[in-house]
C-alpha cells in the first residue's frame, strides 16, 4: 500500500533512550509583530527577547519577562532550532488550533534536545535504507487552517540527505508504523541536529555517516 502524502510537520514520539514522549512541553511567546502564521509541527527558534506585557490565555496568566519569544526557525545550514510547536494556548473557547498571523499567542513547544520526531519526506525522491544515519534539511510549507497542522517535510529534492553536520536533521531510521514503507512520502524518525540547547558555541551538529 502506498504511503500517505499528507504532511504534518515534526511530531515528537520518544526520547533517544526509547522513553515515550508523553506531552512534555514549555510555554513560549510569539508577539503580534510576527506576520507569519504558525502551525502544530512547525520548528521554531528563540529570538533573544521575551513578553514585555502580561499575556492572558485560558491556560493562565504570564507576567512580563516570563516567556521567551520565538519565530520560525530559519531553514538554512548552521542555523539553530529550539523546538517544535505542539500546541497553541487558546484565548477563548473559539480560538483556532493554530497561531494566526500578527496575533500575540502563547505556544507550547517540545524543546528537549533528546527528542526524536517523525516527519514525512517530500515525495520527490525515494530514500533508501542507506539514508539512515545521514543528515537532512527541512522544507517549509503552508499549514492547514482547518486542522492546524504543519506542512513542513524532509527535503529529498533540493538537498538530498548526506553527511553534513550543518543540516538541521539527523535521520535515525524509518518510523515503525504499519502504514509506512521505504518509498516516496515515507515517514522518518529524526532528531534536531542543530538544537540550540544542545549546541552552545556552534550551530554545527553531529556529522551523519
Amino acid at each position: 500500500m502506498a504511503n500517505s502524502t499528507t504532511a504534518f510537520g515534526l511530531r515528537p514520539v520518544r526520547y533517544r533512550n526509547g522513553t515515550p514522549w508523553t506531552g512534555q512541553a514549555r510555554h513560549y511567546h510569539v508577539p503580534a509583530t510576527d506576520t507569519t502564521a504558525m502551525f502544530i509541527g512547525d520548528p521554531i527558534d528563540v529570538i533573544g527577547t521575551s513578553n514585555t506585557t502580561e499575556v492572558v490565555c485560558l491556560g493562565g496568566k504570564f507576567a512580563p519577562g516570563t516567556l521567551q519569544s520565538v519565530d520560525h526557525a530559519t531553514l538554512a545550514d548552521t542555523n539553530f532550532v529550539s523546538g517544535v510547536i505542539v500546541g497553541v494556548e487558546a484565548v477563548t473557547r473559539e480560538s483556532t488550533t493554530y497561531r494566526e498571523a500578527s496575533t500575540e499567542r502563547v505556544l507550547m513547544v517540545a524543546d528537549d534536545p533528546e527528542l526524536v520526531f517523525e516527519v514525512r519526506d517530500d515525495g520527490v525522491t525515494a530514500l533508501t535504507a542507506s539514508s539512515v544515519g545521514l543528515n537532512a534539511i527541512l522544507q517549509s510549507g503552508t499549514g492547514s487552517t482547518v486542522t492546524g497542522q504543519s506542512a513542513y517535510v524532509l527535503d529529498t529534492d533540493g538537498t538530498a540527505p548526506s553527511a553534513d553536520a550543518s543540516n538541521m536533521l539527523l535521520i535515525m531510521g524509518l518510523s515503525k508504523r504499519l502504514d509506512n514503507e521505504i518509498a516516496v512520502y515515507a515517514v522518518w524518525d529524526v532528531t534536531l541536529n542543530t538544537h540550540r540547547f544542545a549546541r552552545i558555541s556552534t550551530a554545527t551538529g553531529s556529522l551523519g555517516v
